[in-house]
């Protein structure tokens, strides 16, 4: 009988303490969270990339930064070949102009895109190579 009882104590006490651990697991997702003031500035952006391997991207702005005015890409291998489009926002893409500069030495096709898009419309860059 002891052991029996035994058996039952620890289950519920177990039980117990499984039950404590999903309270405490529950209180820690219903925490608040605390933000930056209202007029800190923060982004967000995906990119979308086919038809080759982009080793950079780098968005050039005007000085009161509030436009992008100019994409810069770094290709892996040589795609001089290959039409470059970009696009932002699901827009239709536009081709860079030049074919690109190819650099056997590191193997890879620096492109420079002049683009007019207000940075705070823009939420997502394509870049399409064919």
């Amino acid at each position: 009988m002891t052991s029996r009882r035994s058996t039952r104590n620890r289950a519920i006490a177990g039980a117990a303490f499984i039950a404590g651990l999903a309270g405490l697991a529950g209180s820690a997702f219903t925490a608040s969270n605390t933000l930056p003031a209202a007029s800190v500035v923060r982004g967000y952006g995906s990119q979308t990339i086919t038809g080759v391997t982009a080793e950079q991207v780098n968005y050039g702005l005007n000085a009161p930064k509030d436009k992008v005015t100019s994409v810069g890409l770094v290709l892996t291998g040589d795609t001089t070949g290959q039409t470059i489009q970009i696009a932002f926002n699901d827009a239709n893409p536009a081709t860079c102009s030049g074919s690109g500069t190819y650099a056997s030495g590191t193997d890879d096709t620096t492109y420079s895109c002049t683009v007019d898009e207000f940075v705070a419309n823009t939420d997502k860059f394509a870049l399409i190579a064919s």
